[in-house]
Protein backbone atom coordinates (compact mmCIF):
# COMPACT_ATOMS: atom_id res chain seq x y z
CA UNK A 1 0.00 0.00 0.00
CA UNK A 2 1.20 3.57 -0.98
CA UNK A 3 2.13 6.21 1.41
CA UNK A 4 -0.21 9.18 1.08
CA UNK A 5 1.12 12.24 -0.04
CA UNK A 6 -0.10 13.96 3.14
CA UNK A 7 2.40 11.75 5.37
CA UNK A 8 5.04 12.12 2.87
CA UNK A 9 5.04 15.71 2.79
CA UNK A 10 5.36 15.32 6.50
CA UNK A 11 8.80 13.72 6.46
CA UNK A 12 9.77 16.19 3.46
CA UNK A 13 8.95 19.57 5.52
CA UNK A 14 10.99 17.53 8.67
CA UNK A 15 14.14 16.60 6.19
CA UNK A 16 13.94 20.45 4.99
CA UNK A 17 13.97 21.49 8.70
CA UNK A 18 16.92 18.89 9.65
CA UNK A 19 18.77 18.42 7.00
CA UNK A 20 18.55 21.28 4.81
CA UNK A 21 18.31 23.70 7.74
CA UNK A 22 14.64 25.84 6.36
CA UNK A 23 13.51 28.54 8.40
CA UNK A 24 10.21 28.13 9.95
CA UNK A 25 8.87 30.37 7.37
CA UNK A 26 10.29 28.66 4.17
CA UNK A 27 8.76 25.51 5.65
CA UNK A 28 5.15 26.84 6.13
CA UNK A 29 5.59 27.88 2.72
CA UNK A 30 6.54 25.36 1.39
CA UNK A 31 3.53 23.10 3.53
CA UNK A 32 0.52 25.85 2.36
CA UNK A 33 1.58 24.86 -1.40
CA UNK A 34 1.71 21.55 -1.37
CA UNK A 35 -1.71 21.47 0.97
CA UNK A 36 -3.39 23.44 -2.06
CA UNK A 37 -2.13 20.81 -4.69
CA UNK A 38 -3.58 17.87 -2.64
CA UNK A 39 -6.73 20.23 -2.05
CA UNK A 40 -7.03 20.46 -5.62
CA UNK A 41 -6.38 16.56 -6.21
CA UNK A 42 -8.92 15.76 -3.65
CA UNK A 43 -11.98 18.26 -5.38
CA UNK A 44 -11.14 16.45 -8.87
CA UNK A 45 -11.28 13.11 -7.34
CA UNK A 46 -7.67 12.19 -7.84
CA UNK A 47 -6.47 9.71 -5.35
CA UNK A 48 -3.79 11.55 -2.84
CA UNK A 49 -0.89 8.96 -3.70
CA UNK A 50 1.99 9.42 -5.54
CA UNK A 51 1.51 7.30 -8.56
CA UNK A 52 -2.00 9.43 -9.49
CA UNK A 53 0.31 12.50 -10.06
CA UNK A 54 0.87 12.42 -13.13
CA UNK A 55 2.00 15.78 -15.94
CA UNK A 56 -1.26 16.62 -17.00
CA UNK A 57 -2.36 16.61 -13.54
CA UNK A 58 0.51 18.79 -12.99
CA UNK A 59 -0.45 21.31 -16.03
CA UNK A 60 -4.36 21.19 -14.74
CA UNK A 61 -3.35 22.29 -11.40
CA UNK A 62 -1.30 25.29 -13.00
CA UNK A 63 -4.39 26.14 -15.19
CA UNK A 64 -6.48 25.83 -12.23
CA UNK A 65 -3.99 28.59 -10.20
CA UNK A 66 -4.45 30.90 -13.28
CA UNK A 67 -7.91 30.76 -13.23
CA UNK A 68 -7.69 31.82 -9.70
CA UNK A 69 -6.19 34.72 -11.31
CA UNK A 70 -3.26 33.88 -8.95
CA UNK A 71 0.72 36.12 -9.96
CA UNK A 72 2.65 34.44 -11.85
CA UNK A 73 5.74 34.55 -9.04
CA UNK A 74 2.65 33.25 -7.06
CA UNK A 75 2.56 30.03 -9.73
CA UNK A 76 5.59 29.64 -10.01
CA UNK A 77 6.85 28.89 -6.33
CA UNK A 78 3.93 26.15 -5.95
CA UNK A 79 5.42 24.80 -8.82
CA UNK A 80 8.80 25.39 -7.33
CA UNK A 81 7.63 23.25 -4.20
CA UNK A 82 6.26 20.59 -6.10
CA UNK A 83 9.81 19.77 -8.09
CA UNK A 84 11.60 20.27 -4.90
CA UNK A 85 9.13 17.54 -2.77
CA UNK A 86 9.99 15.46 -5.83
CA UNK A 87 12.88 15.58 -5.89
CA UNK A 88 12.74 14.40 -2.43
CA UNK A 89 10.81 11.14 -3.00
CA UNK A 90 13.01 10.25 -5.80
CA UNK A 91 16.54 10.89 -3.73
CA UNK A 92 14.63 8.84 -1.27
CA UNK A 93 13.13 5.90 -3.31
CA UNK A 94 9.56 7.08 -2.04
CA UNK A 95 8.59 6.92 -6.45
CA UNK A 96 10.23 6.07 -9.71
CA UNK A 97 8.79 8.30 -11.93
CA UNK A 98 8.72 12.57 -12.29
CA UNK A 99 6.14 13.74 -13.42
CA UNK A 100 7.46 17.29 -12.72
CA UNK A 101 10.30 17.24 -15.12
CA UNK A 102 8.36 18.43 -18.43
CA UNK A 103 5.90 21.00 -16.46
CA UNK A 104 7.83 24.60 -16.90
CA UNK A 105 7.15 27.01 -14.41
CA UNK A 106 5.67 30.38 -15.34
CA UNK A 107 8.41 33.32 -16.56
CA UNK A 108 9.61 35.74 -14.03
CA UNK A 109 7.80 38.51 -14.74
CA UNK A 110 10.79 41.45 -15.36
CA UNK A 111 8.08 44.64 -14.32
CA UNK A 112 9.53 46.87 -11.94
CA UNK A 113 8.29 46.43 -8.21
CA UNK A 114 5.48 48.51 -7.03
CA UNK A 115 6.24 51.50 -4.76
CA UNK A 116 4.82 53.94 -2.67
CA UNK A 117 6.41 57.94 -3.52
CA UNK A 118 7.18 60.27 -0.38
CA UNK A 119 3.80 61.58 -0.03
CA UNK A 120 1.79 58.01 -0.72
CA UNK A 121 3.78 56.91 2.08
CA UNK A 122 3.07 59.90 4.51
CA UNK A 123 -0.91 59.33 3.82
CA UNK A 124 -0.61 55.52 4.55
CA UNK A 125 1.35 56.58 8.41
CA UNK A 126 -1.20 59.22 8.91
CA UNK A 127 -3.61 56.84 8.17
CA UNK A 128 -2.72 53.85 10.67
CA UNK A 129 -2.87 56.70 13.09
CA UNK A 130 -6.52 57.59 12.25
CA UNK A 131 -8.30 54.94 14.30
CA UNK A 132 -11.18 56.22 17.36
CA UNK A 133 -9.15 53.39 19.87
CA UNK A 134 -6.60 54.70 20.97
CA UNK A 135 -4.95 51.00 21.83
CA UNK A 136 -5.65 50.09 18.30
CA UNK A 137 -4.46 53.27 17.04
CA UNK A 138 -0.85 53.35 18.20
CA UNK A 139 -0.44 49.57 17.73
CA UNK A 140 -1.41 50.40 14.18
CA UNK A 141 1.14 53.62 13.69
CA UNK A 142 3.67 51.30 14.83
CA UNK A 143 3.59 48.53 12.90
CA UNK A 144 3.38 50.84 9.49
CA UNK A 145 6.35 52.74 10.81
CA UNK A 146 8.12 49.30 11.43
CA UNK A 147 7.34 48.06 8.14
CA UNK A 148 8.46 51.56 6.78
CA UNK A 149 11.39 52.03 8.08
CA UNK A 150 13.16 48.88 8.10
CA UNK A 151 11.66 47.20 5.34
CA UNK A 152 10.78 43.96 6.89
CA UNK A 153 8.91 41.19 5.61
CA UNK A 154 5.17 40.66 6.97
CA UNK A 155 6.39 36.95 8.19
CA UNK A 156 9.57 38.63 10.42
CA UNK A 157 6.78 41.37 11.69
CA UNK A 158 4.58 38.87 12.85
CA UNK A 159 7.47 36.77 14.53
CA UNK A 160 9.07 39.82 16.47
CA UNK A 161 9.01 39.47 20.04
CA UNK A 162 9.62 42.30 23.21
CA UNK A 163 13.55 41.10 23.31
CA UNK A 164 14.16 42.14 19.77
CA UNK A 165 13.62 45.87 20.24
CA UNK A 166 15.90 47.69 21.99
CA UNK A 167 15.16 51.36 22.00
CA UNK A 168 18.13 52.47 23.79
CA UNK A 169 20.79 51.47 20.93
CA UNK A 170 17.60 51.81 18.35
CA UNK A 171 17.69 48.24 16.81
CA UNK A 172 15.83 45.69 16.14
CA UNK A 173 16.37 42.50 15.46
CA UNK A 174 15.32 40.08 12.95
CA UNK A 175 15.29 36.39 14.06
CA UNK A 176 15.24 33.20 11.64
CA UNK A 177 14.43 35.41 8.49
CA UNK A 178 14.32 33.92 4.84
CA UNK A 179 17.05 31.56 5.11
CA UNK A 180 17.35 31.31 8.56
CA UNK A 181 19.59 34.41 8.83
CA UNK A 182 18.86 36.40 11.80
CA UNK A 183 19.75 40.42 10.92
CA UNK A 184 20.20 43.65 13.27
CA UNK A 185 18.28 46.75 11.70
CA UNK A 186 18.83 50.36 13.10
CA UNK A 187 15.44 52.04 13.97
CA UNK A 188 14.99 55.70 12.92
CA UNK A 189 13.69 58.35 15.85
CA UNK A 190 9.92 57.98 13.58
CA UNK A 191 10.13 54.32 14.11
CA UNK A 192 11.17 53.85 17.71
CA UNK A 193 8.87 57.10 18.75
CA UNK A 194 6.06 54.72 17.17
CA UNK A 195 6.79 51.37 18.88
CA UNK A 196 7.78 53.22 22.57
CA UNK A 197 3.94 55.12 22.32
CA UNK A 198 2.57 51.31 21.25
CA UNK A 199 5.03 49.33 24.24
CA UNK A 200 3.34 52.37 26.67
CA UNK A 201 -0.11 50.64 26.02
CA UNK A 202 0.61 47.11 25.13
CA UNK A 203 -1.25 44.98 27.59
CA UNK A 204 0.69 42.18 29.73
CA UNK A 205 0.19 38.78 28.03
CA UNK A 206 0.97 35.54 28.33
CA UNK A 207 3.36 35.65 25.89
CA UNK A 208 5.86 37.87 24.34
CA UNK A 209 5.11 39.02 20.50
CA UNK A 210 5.44 42.46 19.85
CA UNK A 211 2.45 43.29 17.95
CA UNK A 212 -1.14 41.98 19.84
CA UNK A 213 -5.17 41.94 19.09
CA UNK A 214 -7.14 44.09 22.12
CA UNK A 215 -7.74 41.11 23.70
CA UNK A 216 -3.79 40.27 24.24
CA UNK A 217 -3.41 37.48 21.74
CA UNK A 218 -0.65 37.37 19.10
CA UNK A 219 -1.40 38.85 15.86
CA UNK A 220 -1.67 36.28 13.23
CA UNK A 221 -1.70 36.77 9.22
CA UNK A 222 -5.17 37.10 8.73
CA UNK A 223 -5.58 39.41 11.90
CA UNK A 224 -2.79 41.38 10.19
CA UNK A 225 -4.13 41.42 6.74
CA UNK A 226 -7.74 42.93 8.16
CA UNK A 227 -5.84 45.66 9.53
CA UNK A 228 -3.42 46.78 6.48
CA UNK A 229 -6.94 46.67 4.32
CA UNK A 230 -8.15 49.43 6.60
CA UNK A 231 -5.26 50.98 6.82
CA UNK A 232 -5.29 51.34 2.77
CA UNK A 233 -8.62 51.72 3.05
CA UNK A 234 -8.31 55.05 4.96
CA UNK A 235 -5.09 56.33 3.22
CA UNK A 236 -7.26 57.26 0.24
CA UNK A 237 -4.51 55.50 -1.79
CA UNK A 238 -5.74 54.60 -5.48
CA UNK A 239 -2.80 53.17 -6.96
CA UNK A 240 -3.40 49.56 -7.75
CA UNK A 241 -1.47 46.58 -6.14
CA UNK A 242 -0.44 47.82 -3.02
CA UNK A 243 -0.26 45.50 -0.56
CA UNK A 244 2.20 44.86 2.49
CA UNK A 245 4.97 43.67 0.88
CA UNK A 246 5.44 47.02 -1.11
CA UNK A 247 6.63 48.74 1.99
CA UNK A 248 8.91 46.19 1.57
CA UNK A 249 9.93 47.85 -1.93
CA UNK A 250 8.89 51.50 -0.73
CA UNK A 251 11.71 50.91 1.91
CA UNK A 252 14.46 49.99 -0.81
CA UNK A 253 13.61 51.73 -3.44
CA UNK A 254 13.69 55.02 -1.22
CA UNK A 255 17.12 54.41 0.42
CA UNK A 256 18.73 53.77 -2.90
CA UNK A 257 17.17 57.13 -4.51
CA UNK A 258 18.18 59.13 -1.23
CA UNK A 259 21.88 58.74 -2.75
CA UNK A 260 23.02 58.00 0.43
CA UNK A 261 22.56 53.90 0.48
CA UNK A 262 24.34 51.44 -2.00
CA UNK A 263 23.39 48.37 -3.25
CA UNK A 264 25.57 45.89 -1.11
CA UNK A 265 23.77 48.14 2.49
CA UNK A 266 20.83 47.73 1.11
CA UNK A 267 21.22 43.80 0.82
CA UNK A 268 22.27 43.24 4.02
CA UNK A 269 19.37 45.56 5.31
CA UNK A 270 16.74 43.78 3.14
CA UNK A 271 18.33 40.18 4.53
CA UNK A 272 19.22 39.05 0.82
CA UNK A 273 21.62 36.41 -0.02
CA UNK A 274 22.14 37.61 -3.53
CA UNK A 275 23.00 40.53 -4.07
CA UNK A 276 21.16 40.52 -8.21
CA UNK A 277 17.76 39.91 -5.86
CA UNK A 278 18.72 43.77 -4.39
CA UNK A 279 19.52 45.22 -7.95
CA UNK A 280 15.99 44.96 -8.89
CA UNK A 281 15.64 48.20 -6.96
CA UNK A 282 17.88 49.83 -9.24
CA UNK A 283 15.11 51.50 -11.44
CA UNK A 284 14.93 54.96 -12.79
CA UNK A 285 12.40 56.88 -14.40
CA UNK A 286 12.40 59.33 -16.88
CA UNK A 287 12.80 62.92 -14.75
CA UNK A 288 15.36 60.63 -12.96
CA UNK A 289 17.39 59.94 -16.47
CA UNK A 290 16.82 63.98 -17.28
CA UNK A 291 18.31 65.03 -14.00
CA UNK A 292 21.33 62.25 -14.42
CA UNK A 293 22.51 64.17 -18.00
CA UNK A 294 21.82 67.52 -16.68
CA UNK A 295 24.75 66.59 -14.20
CA UNK A 296 27.19 66.16 -16.80
CA UNK A 297 30.36 68.15 -15.59
CA UNK A 298 30.30 69.70 -19.32
CA UNK A 299 26.31 70.15 -19.32
CA UNK A 300 26.96 74.24 -19.02
CA UNK A 301 29.57 74.61 -21.09
CA UNK A 302 28.92 76.88 -24.12
CA UNK A 303 30.18 75.79 -27.83
CA UNK A 304 33.19 76.80 -28.82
Amino acid sequence: MQETLTTLAQDFLVYLEAERGCSPLTITAYQSDLSQLFEFMQQIGVAPIPSDVTTSLIHSWVVHMKRRDLSGSTIRRHVYALKSFWTFLLDFDHVSHDPTRRVATPKRRKGLPNYLNEDELRLLIAAAADHRVDYCRRRNRAIIATFAFTGVRRGELLSLRLPDVDLIDQTVRIEDGKGGKTRILPLLDDACEALQQWLDVRRDTGHDYLFTTTHGNRIHASRLQIIWRDILQRSGIKKPRVTMHTLRHTFATLLLRSGRCDLASLQKLLGHSRLDTTAIYLHVGPQQLREAVDGHPLANCGED
